[in-house]
């Protein structure tokens, strides 16, 4: 049902849907980007392919956190409201990211570093398992009629637009303090950073209208023991609604994994085997900025010729081409970068832009930001955030090439999924 909100109303949702989301998401996404630097100052190794490994598990730690963040704030979502549950999950963030930015070195306080930056990127995982789903669910139920896809796919550029700012910031920072500066403590910046602009996107969804029907909200408590009583209530009924969960996992997962593998490992790769992290950080930012339109387009598309179509060709895109790419990227070099990020962009942002939408209109309202939340943690957690991790063992134990069919099991997914819903109450 089409929300009776003013123009000015529906332009200050989407904005926060944008820029909020994107605050949030620089702060989780740019520890991707100085992984190796944050393994040479937390995981000291005589092998600096375990220290990335074991950097880039830490990266992955913060991804088995979104479900449980997803099933505290997902419930919280729906029974006291979207805004509410935003705003919370974007003060747990900048908090966790001011304390890496100020977190001691190994070589301060020896193996317990390594720990501590694990509890954070847990607390970070915590705090977006239900941040980019909400955004999108947000932005969809303030959409005025047949513009849907357009206003929640500025959810998915608005993460989109974090990540790049993150990788902009990491490159940024390397090219003005240098490599040994930036190792020994320039990575420490971007998250100082991200504590700060936390703030402005706290201010900005402290003014946003809420979207949740009275109707569908439950009696709003602020006693802790009735809360958690009707969380515990709504996970009852998601655990009822295993095949929505089952389908929104199969519909976002190959889509990520092939944008976590092109738009951080491969970065990662090119970075360490040129010697050159700044240009490899530069080029990925250029290449993803980019295509922070092709998302909108996504979106737009969904509008104009449905959602299940334009998912279903997006998904059939990245199939053929997604290959290709990444025996491209494989090389190493900043070329090999380059030119396979330039390959995997369109299908992965036209694909990213449109699925939001379909993933949230699935859902019936009461059980929205739990269900979407919830299935989509999972499926980062599993897949997506595991994806950098799992590239790299495989590289250490000389099985590179399995890295495409490993990559390709998700799309036959997707493609199953999308087949599936064809026949969908939906457009």
């Amino acid at each position: 049902m089409e929300l009776d909100l003013t123009s000015s109303q529906r332009h200050r949702a989407a904005l926060a849907a944008l820029l909020g989301n994107a605050l949030e998401w620089y702060d989780f996404a740019v520890y991707g980007y100085v992984a190796s630097d944050l393994g040479r100052a937390f995981f000291p190794a005589e092998v600096p392919g375990l220290q990335t490994l074991a950097a880039f598990g830490v990266f992955a730690v913060g991804y088995l956190m979104r479900p449980v963040g997803s099933l505290l704030l997902g419930p919280i979502g729906d029974l006291l409201g979207r805004r509410l549950m935003l705003g919370l999950s974007i003060v747990i963030m900048g908090l966790s990211s001011l304390l890496i930015g100020l977190l001691p070195t190994h070589s301060q306080i020896g193996v317990a570093a390594g720990t501590l930056l694990v509890l954070l990127r847990m607390v970070q995982g915590f705090s977006v398992g239900a941040e980019f789903t909400g955004s999108i669910t947000y932005a969809t139920e303030a959409a005025a009629k047949g513009r849907a896809g357009y206003l929640s796919s500025l959810a998915v550029a608005g993460g989109l637009l974090g990540f790049s700012c993150g990788s902009l910031t990491a490159a940024l920072a390397t090219w003005s303090l240098g490599e040994v500066a930036m190792a020994s403590w320039g990575w420490r910046l971007p998250f100082l950073l991200g504590a700060a602009v936390a703030v402005l996107g706290l201010w900005m969804r402290c003014g946003i209208p809420e979207t949740l029907s009275p109707q569908e909200e439950a009696p709003v408590t602020r006693d802790l023991g009735a809360v958690c009583s009707a969380v515990l209530a709504r996970l009852g009924d998601v655990a009822g609604q295993w095949r929505l969960v089952l389908q929104v996992i199969g519909l976002v997962s190959f889509a990520n994994v092939i944008f976590y593998l092109a738009f951080v490992y491969l970065v990662d790769l090119a970075g360490q085997r040129s010697g050159n992290t700044a240009a490899a950080n530069t080029i990925a930012t250029v290449i993803q900025t980019g295509g922070l339109l092709l998302a909108i387009g996504g979106g737009v598309l969904t509008d104009r010729f449905g959602m299940v179509p334009v998912n279903r060709w997006g998904n059939v895109a990245l199939v053929l081409l997604a290959p290709l790419g990444l025996l491209i990227g494989q090389q190493g070099q900043l070329v090999h970068l380059a030119v396979a990020e330039l390959l995997l962009v369109v299908p992965v942002m036209v694909t990213m832009g449109a699925q939001g939408v379909l993933g949230v209109l699935l859902v019936p309202q009461r059980q929205r930001c739990a269900v979407f939340s919830i299935a989509y943690s999972l499926a980062m957690a599993l897949f997506a955030g595991t994806a950098p991790l799992v590239a790299t063992w495989l590289a250490e134990q000389q099985w590179s090439a399995l890295t495409v069919p490993y990559a390709l099991i998700y799309g036959a997914a997707a493609l199953i999924t999308v087949q599936r819903l064809r026949h969908a109450d939906i457009r």
